[in-house]
């Protein structure tokens, strides 16, 4: 039972918001993981070059708030697990799927996220995939029901169309500089915000993080 908690007696009241100030995500921020809550978002990058070093912050900031992460496998590798150990990634809650193809993808992700356990997914694609918007749509529904943030990881380079209608946020990564790298993260499309925002990190990892 609350106590000395002051109770609205009229509905002047009670506080209002507008669905827009709840959904909308200031310039550099899209890609904090709070903000890919309830939504589809989608990194790409043509070449390994830094994208799992990216994602393994927003991993990170999952785990901050104990909000379990699975990441789906489509491809014929998964990363380097002591790599994202040394970016102080636990690895203990991370389930990881391994799934053959686009069909068995998009169908292991549409179960995580409908568990309603799994505060964030990854869907690591290595080939080109023709998602179905039918499909999409579900698990951007369950993602919304379910407060979770799904994140497909794709290969493609910064002019080719995203996955479907249903990606809310998409940004392309690419890297320049060896050893000590700096990678771009340039946003091409944001639903709730303004796309064409830029971000840039500064990564030492090894090369088993590009």
């Amino acid at each position: 039972m609350l106590q000395n908690v002051p109770l609205p007696r009229t509905l002047a009241d009670l506080s209002v918001f507008k669905a827009a100030d709840l959904k909308a995500a200031g310039g550099g921020t899209s890609w904090r993981f709070d903000s890919l809550v309830g939504i589809l978002a989608e990194l790409s990058e043509e070449t390994p070059c830094g994208a799992v070093s990216f994602l393994s912050e927003i991993i990170l900031e999952a785990q901050a708030e104990n909000e379990p992460v699975a990441w789906v496998a489509g491809t014929r590798s998964v990363f380097f697990p002591p790599d994202l150990c040394m970016r102080g990634v636990d690895l203990s809650s991370v389930a990881v799927v391994r799934a053959g193809g686009e069909t068995a993808s998009l169908t292991a992700a549409e179960w995580l996220v409908r568990s309603g356990a799994m505060g964030l997914v990854v869907v690591d694609v290595e080939e080109p995939w023709n998602a179905a918007d039918a499909s999409l749509g579900r698990i951007q529904k369950l993602a919304e029901r379910s407060l979770c943030g799904v994140v497909f990881l794709t290969r493609k380079r910064r002019g080719d169309p995203s996955l479907g209608s249903r990606i809310s946020l998409r940004a392309c990564i690419t890297r320049s500089g060896s050893g000590p790298f700096l990678i771009h993260v340039h946003t091409a499309r944001d639903k709730r915000s303004h796309p064409g925002t830029h971000q840039t990190r500064h990564y030492h990892g090894p090369a088993g993080m590009h």
